[in-house]
């Protein structure tokens, strides 16, 4: 992973104090925040991944193409240009974001939020970006959980970059009704159509990286992409602690793509 900045060393201090301390199991920490023994039992993205939602691939015939897609997105429409995540959802990855979600260990957001910020920094989503927007909860789940975890993460991530957070520029409409007897289709199409933009005049003209915890079939994101392009945001990045390796047919071979 890419190193930070010299103003690393004071973030740490600010987030941190002066002597750092693990939020996942309490021992002594490095300067990312994390124990380096918790860090090591992330399941770290590591290429080759697909070129817009950065699943990783296991690819026929070695890493050699260029601008491999996943399944997914060879049959999908993204509203969003480009997303990353830091970890594959699953073992430590998965626990942290339960912890952190399910638990209310905030604590963990700092950490987890650094993480993601060198990804966009490395990736170079953050040299292209001028504001980071959270994804809303829903009205319900905000009001049983007590905060937004995507906003939490979405707050550091803005610290490290030096870069706006829009916490409440995005909402997410209440529920229409039961989508039980949808099918996958139409399921996708009632999310991709339940968030909204409620301050264009944040991001009108400007790239915007959208944060949450994880991206899973990628309809969040794109019901929050397709709100934030409807309001005037010229391109859409998302970055997320984690992502999830949905399609098992992108594990033995993916086909070539192309990108505008």
């Amino acid at each position: 992973m890419c190193p930070f900045s010299y103003l690393s060393d004071l973030i740490d201090t600010v987030l941190f104090g002066s002597e750092l301390r693990c939020p996942a199991c309490g021992r002594l920490a490095d300067r990312n925040g994390m124990c380096k023994a918790c860090k090591g039992r992330i399941p770290y993205v590591l290429p080759p991944i697909c070129s817009l939602c950065g699943v990783p691939l296991r690819i026929e015939g070695g890493a050699n193409q260029d601008n491999p897609l996943c399944v997914g997105c060879l049959t999908s429409n993204h509203y969003f240009y480009r997303a990353r995540a830091v970890a594959v959802y699953d073992g430590a990855a998965r626990d942290h974001v339960h912890e952190l979600k399910y638990r209310a260990r905030t604590e963990l957001a700092p950490a987890l939020a650094r993480m993601m910020a060198e990804v966009a920094i490395c990736d170079g989503m953050a040299a292209e970006c001028d504001c980071v927007v959270p994804v809303p909860l829903h009205p319900e789940k905000a009001a049983r959980r007590g905060f937004n975890q995507a906003e939490l993460l979405a707050r550091d991530v803005g610290l490290f970059l030096g870069m706006p957070v829009e916490a409440g520029a995005l909402h997410r409409k209440e529920r229409g009704g039961s989508q039980t007897f949808l099918d996958k289709r139409n399921r996708r199409a009632n999310v991709v159509r339940a968030f909204s933009c409620h301050v264009p005049s944040a991001v009108a003209g400007g790239n915007v990286l959208l944060v949450d915890d994880v991206l899973t079939s990628g309809a969040t994101a794109d019901g929050c992409g397709r709100a934030l392009l409807m309001a005037g945001a010229a391109k859409v990045y998302v970055l997320t602690f984690g992502v999830s390796v949905a399609d098992g047919r992108d594990w033995f071979g993916v086909r070539q793509g192309s990108r505008s």
